[in-house]
């Protein structure tokens, strides 16, 4: 089964659209691949896409200098950096492809527009897309604020173990707020 219609069929058990809605929805979307390190999205850019990553991990950065991770996509999400997108104004985050191949499909701001004003799917997808962001940022920070090293690391185990498979240590630490150092000592005193 080709990318997009992997789209189409997550998108139907997401959101009711006839065959016309998902063709003036799929003429718009654009097929991209990154790679390895590759930014997808810089630092201070204005952030003009609204993806859906089909294959690989992103990771999302702010601070150029120390790099500090504030969250990874994985296959079957959306990403951007939303702040910038909804806002309209440029961001501070930059989104860069780790794994050797990123594949996604994306939608510009002004196609998304125009889904919204001429399909009836269009709000709920968008919906959709926004929820999903929210929902990953607010159970970071509850995560962020409340929980002590320890407790974050089951806590990636039990509900993410994909990341502590699939990401290297030193920007799951960095996700973590914690030094690398850190990390290791935890995961001693785990296993």
């Amino acid at each position: 089964m080709n990318p997009k219609d992997q789209i189409k069929n997550i998108f139907s058990q997401m959101v009711k659209m006839s065959e016309d809605e998902w063709l003036y929805f799929s003429e718009r979307l654009v097929h991209k691949k990154y790679k390895k390190k590759e930014i997808i999205t810089g630092f201070n850019q204005l952030e003009n896409k609204l993806c859906y990553l089909v294959n690989g991990i992103v990771r999302h950065i702010v601070d150029p200098l120390n790099e500090t991770t504030i969250a990874f996509t994985f296959p079957g999400n959306f990403f951007s950096n939303y702040d910038s997108f909804i806002s309209r104004k440029t961001g501070i985050i930059e989104i860069r492809a780790i794994t050797p191949i990123v594949e996604c499909y994306y939608i510009s701001y002004n196609s998304l527009q125009e889904v919204y004003e001429n399909t009836s799917c269009g709000d709920r997808i968008g919906r959709l897309a926004a929820e999903q962001q929210y929902l990953k940022k607010s159970s970071r920070e509850i995560s962020f604020l409340t929980l002590s090293p320890k407790e974050k690391y089951l806590q990636l185990m039990d509900e993410q173990p994909h990341l502590l498979e699939s990401i290297p240590l030193k920007y799951l630490a960095s996700y973590m707020g914690i030094t690398p150092e850190t990390l290791s000592r935890v995961r001693a005193s785990i296993s």
